[in-house]
């Protein structure tokens, strides 16, 4: 349920999201993203609370902020973009940090590590499946209509999420 709870509440993490479905092109495309980024948090969510890599926090959050920047920022300029994988994995290892300063402050029983660790990890990617599934239907509507004014949605939408990545970076970073 934590999981869960901190993907619903972790709007940075929605809007990182997001702007990466705004780049996806195909079913496959969503597929390779959500999975690269799933895999990459997954493997420095485990290095964290594990404590066999450790990053300071204030890192950690700012860079969360600026990959939230950098995909809005790709999304405004190039309309065309299609996000790759790769993109997805090394900012996916980032969030995977940011993910495990919420277990560690939970301070939990070595015993229930593992256990705690994997039902942590699993209500993130419900969460995030939930998410992905709402979210692209409605993308692709908005990318498919012909109206004019509608295809301002997404760039509107992202300098949004772009003015929220800088505030958060100013807020974590300084």
């Amino acid at each position: 349920m934590l999981g869960l709870e901190h993907i619903f509440t972790g709007y940075d993490h929605i809007l990182f999201v997001i702007s990466l479905l705004f780049g996806a092109k195909t079913i496959k495309n969503i597929l390779s993203l959500i999975t690269a980024f799933t895999i990459a948090h997954s493997i420095t969510l485990v290095l964290a609370t594990l404590e066999i890599v450790q990053l300071p926090g204030r890192f950690v959050e700012s860079a969360i902020a600026l990959s939230i920047i950098y995909v809005a920022l790709i999304n405004i300029f190039d309309k065309d973009a299609k996000h790759h994988p790769w993109l997805a994995f090394g900012f996916g290892l980032i969030h995977g940090f940011g993910f495990a300063g919420i277990l560690s402050e939970m301070r939990l029983d070595g015993n229930h590590l593992a256990t705690s660790l994997l039902s942590f990890n699993i209500g993130i990617e419900l969460g995030q499946l939930l998410i992905v599934s709402l979210a692209f239907p409605i993308i692709l509507w908005i990318k498919n209509f012909t109206l004019k004014p509608i295809k301002w949605v997404i760039p509107g939408t992202s300098v949004a999420i772009l003015a929220f990545g800088l505030v958060w970076f100013i807020q974590r970073a300084f």
